[in-house]
């Protein structure tokens, strides 16, 4: 019919996920799953396909989030995800030692972190106000990223102006042609983008209804099997797209629940401090990293967190019914010892975080407790965490937390 830029729909790919607020008894869950919502990740099968990769490349994604994303692939793969969401039920998978390398407290196994490592003087580290600054573009991008979930209408009719998620089915004489379907498209009412006519007649109606939209193709139409014909599409209207106002009645109603927010100023100010948070941590390695002095450093720990790495890929694949040579044909990549190559370089900076952390720790004599792992969740219990990811990564997590907060002692921005 057109063309149109790709985009992710929440309806695109298969049926919605079958949730609603009445099952919400497992509420970490389902908070997991408006952030996916978030995302884009709006169906069954986006969600169980997700690798690894994308897991990681969510925004403020930690350790508790990837175990409850993995719960709710297998969940959909059981056909148990109303029972998971309300914690009803648990589904088995393949365990990946995400502790390989590492002993229980979380430090490298088998090396003296300072046989590999001078830490560099952070004893009076200045970080350059603007390397950490908050844009008001960086929080309002967050804020659209959050309201985009909450922009699906159903409660009026259609007008001119509005922008409508449809889903549609063209034939002619009876019979469907190429370029003639499409689900989760979006259409500006009275933009002119689809053929005469189309627009028009979906002015009045309500999102639910389905509408046999008439129209006829122009003799010029650049599809020569449908040019001059007439056609009819089956159209079913999804919603209409329809960011709301941001106001302290909004904020209170809808994401107080979710995210904890109970004006527009608390809810501005704790996202400008959290990516302030982030972008100070950031800072912090990546200047701890250059300025620190590294021995070479051995294969076999920069080749355990590959293995870490590649064996959560294969198990997410897994889990979703493809194999790592699917994936690997998928992003053009030649093989596997190919791919363990790619992520060398982020995993020997993974390792030198580790090193000066352990270094840090060794010195100042930090270890973690289980009051440091339980204030790192908040409280909750983490016995499942553990199950999923053992108590060294759990514990390596927490103390890289608490090595970060002994730097930070010496830390100004100006």
């Amino acid at each position: 019919m057109k063309k149109r830029k790709k985009r992710r729909s929440k309806t695109e790919g298969g049926d919605k996920l079958p949730f609603d607020d009445e099952m919400g008894k497992n509420q970490k869950a389902i908070k997991v799953l408006q952030r996916l919502f978030d995302a884009g990740y709006g169906t069954e099968k986006e969600i169980v396909n997700m690798t690894m990769d994308e897991m990681l490349a969510l925004p403020g994604v930690n350790v508790a989030d990837l175990f409850i994303i993995s719960e709710l692939q297998k969940s959909i793969k059981a056909n148990k995800v109303i029972s998971y969401l309300s914690g009803k039920t648990e589904v088995k998978e393949e365990t990946v030692d995400y502790g390989q390398g590492l002993n229980e407290d979380g430090t490298l196994e088998g090396v003296k972190a300072t046989d590999y490592v001078t830490v560099c003087d952070y004893s009076a580290l200045k970080i350059p106000k603007k390397e950490v600054k908050v844009s008001d573009s960086d929080v309002q991008t967050e804020i659209d990223t959050i309201l985009s979930s909450y922009n699906q209408v159903t409660d009026r009719k259609v007008k001119k102006g509005d922008t409508v998620n449809i889903d549609y089915k063209g034939m002619v004489d009876g019979k469907e042609f190429d370029g003639g379907t499409a689900s989760g498209a979006s259409l500006k009412i009275g933009s002119g983008t689809f053929i005469d006519g189309f627009e028009d007649q979906l002015i009045g109606k309500m999102p639910g209804e389905t509408v046999q939209v008439k129209v006829t193709f122009p003799k010029d139409y650049q599809g020569k099997e449908v040019a001059g014909k007439d056609a009819v599409f089956e159209t079913t209207i999804n919603y209409i797209d329809e960011t709301p106002k941001l106001t302290d009645k909004f904020v209170k109603e809808k994401l107080s629940d979710r995210y904890g927010y109970t004006t527009v100023k608390e809810m501005k100010k704790t996202i400008r401090d959290e990516i302030f948070k982030t972008n100070k941590t950031d800072y912090i390695w990546n200047h701890m990293i250059e300025k620190s002095k590294f021995k070479e450093i051995p294969d076999e720990l920069i080749n355990d967190r590959v293995d870490v790495l590649v064996n959560g890929l294969k198990a997410q694949l897994k889990a979703s019914n493809y194999t790592l040579k699917d994936y690997l044909s998928a992003y053009g990549i030649e093989d596997e010892t190919t791919l363990r190559d790619q992520y060398k370089s982020s995993c020997e900076s993974t390792v030198k975080v580790f090193l000066i952390a352990d270094a840090i720790a060794a010195d100042k004599k930090i270890s973690v407790t289980d009051e440091d792992v339980k204030a790192y969740f908040n409280g909750e219990d983490t016995a499942q965490y553990e199950k999923q990811y053992s108590k060294a990564y759990i514990n390596r997590i927490v103390l890289n937390n608490l090595v970060i907060q002994e730097i930070e002692k010496n830390v100004t921005v100006k």
